[in-house]
């Protein structure tokens, strides 16, 4: 009964959704479009009970779709161009949460088939299924149709109109590739249900290829009409048609481009191999950090804009003269602003008490103040009438050589990322790194400076130190000193341990908790050795250090126990020489 009612509702939903109807209003009941089972226990966690009242409820859920759905699709005809696109948005929605109850749908009859088989269930299972695919299909092509219409009123319409027309040419796109990742997870799903997807795979595939090869194309048609209007609003800058149909070619253009990056994502999923379509892609749109570059394409764009920018020094030079005089005082108003950035920004840092490192705190404030220093370069550059694109195209080729080349750097600076990110230490700390013990005196993405206590600078790499073991002596609170003393065998074990715990009780730096150990440790060739282990606090660590060092040698003087040296027994052994014998 429940598989019959579940078909029932299904195919009116889906009609619902591909095909309009009249009537209704356009303001829907929230409530109804409420999805009441978003954050139910998975069907797979459920007993058998349970699962047959999730069938009912996702039943009920259905319905409720149905009417909203009904609502909306009544609204269309009579709404506003606003109002129509965010019940055209509300439709996608209705139609994502129905399929997904659909799926839920064949959940339960997974979970009800681990105890015994459920043919009728299955059946009806297979056919709603099967009905789904359908519309999905229909639903593919009607989206594909209403785009072609679309596109062929380009030609027809007003310039001003043509932002409008690419607007709803994205919105459909957008349906589009979301209903073909749809799609994808409905043939996942069969295949959960034991379903044959070879049909509906290879309708996918040859829909996959289609879609790829006619984005491709108009890929290439929106680049070779962006470089034409390009051309022309240079010509004719006063030209405001061109400007605005260069707008819409960039929308175009983007739209088409993150529209093939989506459904060679969902090649990927699906198993075919996009390389080549993925490298037409960045050669068509001039796009090279979306993929690797050959090293003679960078020299050559490197060449070129070097060859520009002198061809545009020899000819244009003379009469940026006064620019240049322009060029120097902004660099200098915008050195002056870095500055007072760095001051400002180091005091509301300070101010907000964040738990930020020093480090972090010094690469932000660094950072902002660099920034600040580029915009005002870029201003500057703006003064002589350069074209910051080309130039920053030109540097992006020669860092990416450059970086390929500095590959110890690069992970110099990866490492000096992972140290701010995980704070092993910070500026102040009295660290061991790298073999070298010393205090923190500052840091880049690539090197850390400290300090020796002898007053030594130097200067480690940063994967040197992320590589390596880092001892951070300072990063606690508390500390522990180890001490040994030695005592002679001949003196009063217990006098002498009474006497270190008395010293350790007196300070008043040695702490009361954790308590301070004093035990016999070893036995040693010339002495008996106690173990002393105060804990201080770490800013105390060598005053009690020498204290307690200097007050036990006093003590034991006062209290006649020693300190015994290294001894060695020498034995002589005299031989008598026999008389008569030669001395």
């Amino acid at each position: 009964m429940h598989a019959c009612r579940t078909i029932t509702v299904a195919i009116a939903f889906f009609s619902l959704i591909c095909f309009p109807t009249a009537g209704g209003s356009l303001h829907a009941d929230q409530k109804q479009t409420a999805d009441p089972l978003e954050n139910e226990v998975p069907l797979h966690e459920q007993s058998v009970e349970q699962v047959g009242t999730r069938i009912s409820e996702l039943i009920k859920s259905i319905n409720r779709i149905l009417a909203t759905g009904s609502r909306y699709r009544a609204s269309l005809a009579a709404a506003s161009e606003e109002n129509r696109y965010v019940l055209q948005l509300q439709l996608w929605a209705l139609n994502q949460r129905g399929l997904k109850q659909i799926h839920q749908l064949a959940d339960g009859l997974l979970r009800l088939e681990q105890n015994s088989p459920q043919p009728e269930l299955r059946r009806d299972v297979v056919n709603i299924f099967a009905f789904a695919l359908e519309h999905i299909q229909f639903h593919s092509e009607h989206l594909r149709e209403d785009i072609d219409k679309i596109r062929a009123q380009r030609p027809e319409v007003a310039v001003n109109e043509r932002y409008g027309l690419e607007m709803s040419i994205a919105h459909l796109t957008q349906q589009l590739d979301g209903n073909l990742q749809m799609y994808l997870a409905h043939i996942h799903k069969m295949k959960q249900v034991d379903l044959n997807i070879k049909a509906a795979q290879d309708d996918l595939t040859e829909l996959l290829y289609m879609r790829s090869e006619e984005l491709s194309g108009r890929i290439a048609l929106a680049v070779s009409r962006i470089d034409a209007l390009e051309s022309q609003t240079k010509e004719i800058p006063d030209d405001a048609d061109a400007a605005k149909l260069l707008v819409c070619s960039k929308n175009n253009l983007n739209n088409n481009t993150s529209s093939l990056n989506n459904t060679l994502d969902i090649m990927d999923q699906v198993g075919l191999n996009t390389q080549a379509r993925r490298s037409e892609l960045v050669t068509t749109t001039r796009d090279f950090a979306s993929g690797l570059m050959d090293t003679e394409v960078a020299v050559s764009l490197a060449s070129r804009a070097l060859t520009n920018f002198s061809a545009w020094l020899v000819e244009k030079g003379p009469r940026y003269l006064l620019k240049i005089l322009i060029v120097l005082a902004i660099v200098y108003i915008f050195r002056i602003i870095s500055r007072l950035v760095r001051k400002g920004l180091d005091r509301a840092i300070e101010a907000s008490h964040l738990n930020l490192s020093q480090l972090a705190r010094r690469m932000i404030v660094g950072l902002a103040a660099n920034l600040v220093m580029i915009l005002g370069l870029m201003m500057a550059l703006s003064q002589l009438g350069i074209s910051m694109g080309p130039l920053l195209a030109g540097l992006g080729v020669a860092g990416f050589i450059v970086g390929f080349a500095l590959q110890d750097t690069l992970g110099n600076f990866a490492s000096g990322m992972m140290i701010l990110l995980y704070r092993p230490f910070d500026v102040g700390d009295l660290v061991e790194i790298g073999g070298v013990t010393g205090e923190v005196d500052k840091m880049t993405l690539v090197s850390t400076g400290l300090l020796t206590t002898d007053n030594q600078s130097i200067v480690i790499p940063n994967n040197k130190i992320w590589g390596d073991v880092i001892k951070n002596v300072t990063a606690q609170s508390l500390r522990r000193i180890d001490m040994v003393f030695g005592i002679s065998y001949d003196d009063d074990i217990p006098k002498a341990e009474q006497v270190l715990e008395g010293i350790l009780e007196s300070h008043p730096k040695v702490l009361k908790s954790p308590r301070p150990v004093v035990r016999l440790h070893t036995l040693g060739a010339s002495s008996v050795d106690f173990v002393v282990r105060p804990w201080v606090r770490v800013s105390d660590y060598w005053d009690v250090y020498w204290d307690l060092t200097r007050t036990v040698k006093l003590r034991f003087d006062e209290e006649s126990i020693s300190f015994p040296f290294p001894q060695q027994d020498v034995h002589l052994y005299s031989t008598t020489q026999p008389e008569g014998g030669s001395g």
